[in-house]
């Protein structure tokens, strides 16, 4: 069923992971800064540097796509080095709290992988934005 798109007209923080094939059972953890307005998104995403053969402990990224009642497709795009963008598809829930989906790189799919996400904020994520926030106070 899905959700209303009014509904989504907002800006939220998500939670996921993605795998990559064969390459960890756990998945790469990543975070989502995302507004949505009028079925349009844009935002941001950070997560550890798992694949990236650059000197950089995290990866920033910038998304943008769209939003639906069903899905939810955005590109991803690094900014610590140059390649295509990173396409995302998924399934949004009927609650409007998660998405689970598939990936895609390269054409055709030379790499590609499940990943979900789910709306709110982590106790991890918590745990680095307090940390993050004292470093700029002292």
């Amino acid at each position: 069923m899905g959700i209303e798109t009014d509904h989504f007209n907002n800006d939220s923080v998500w939670t996921g992971r993605y795998w990559l094939k064969d390459q960890n059972r756990e998945g790469v953890p990543f975070s989502v800064w995302m507004t949505v307005k009028n079925g349009k998104l844009s935002g941001s995403t950070l997560e550890p540097n798992a694949f990236a053969l650059i000197k950089k402990e995290e990866l920033e990224a910038s998304i943008r796509g769209h939003v639906d009642e069903n899905e939810v497709v955005f590109l991803k795009t690094y900014s610590a080095f140059e390649h295509e963008p990173v396409y995302f598809e998924g399934e949004l829930s009927e609650d409007g709290r998660s998405v689970s989906g598939k990936w895609y790189f390269g054409w055709p799919n030379e790499w590609s992988g499940p990943f979900e996400m789910t709306r709110g904020v982590s106790d991890s994520v918590v745990s680095s934005l307090k940390t993050s926030k004292s470093d700029i106070s002292d």
